[in-house]
């Protein structure tokens, strides 16, 4: 129990720093609301926040799926993949209803498309290459390995 402790830990540490770094630095191809920092920063939060939960919630459906809740700490290139296509997916689906049917955020003229689609390359490249990369960190960090 004490060694998932650790690794929430460490995972939550991770994901924050690498979330939310991604989420600055992709602040040019998202339209903000207003000029005013404090809401610009409460959006990165929040938007970091959502990117853990996500990342976090699809680790337990595939926990789930997998019946082995230990399998993060040894992940196999199925695991990394597993989880890139569900946070990948659900991602897809949270941009189309957000951009395109609520409007609840948009696209600035600099965001590239996904051809045929209304969902921007950016946030999937996010979910392509992020989630193996912070669980391969926690991984590494956990077994000691440098």
């Amino acid at each position: 129990m004490i060694k998932k402790i650790k690794y929430f830990m460490v995972f939550f540490f991770f994901s924050f720093v690498v979330f939310g770094m991604w989420e600055w630095l992709q602040t040019p191809f998202f339209q903000d609301i207003t000029d005013k920092i404090n809401y610009i920063v409460w959006y990165r939060f929040h938007c970091t926040i959502g990117d853990i939960m996500i990342l976090g919630v699809s680790m337990v459906i595939w926990s789930l799926a997998k019946k082995n809740n230990m399998w993060f700490f040894d992940p196999s290139k199925q695991d990394y993949l597993a989880v890139t296509v569900l946070g990948a997916s659900y991602t897809a689906y949270s941009e189309i209803l957000n951009v395109v049917i609520r409007e609840s955020w948009a696209y600035s003229e600099y965001m590239p498309l996904i051809p045929g689609t209304h969902i921007g390359i950016i946030p999937i490249i996010q979910w392509i290459t992020l989630p193996t990369l912070i669980i391969y960190i926690c991984a590494r960090f956990i077994r000691g390995k440098k």
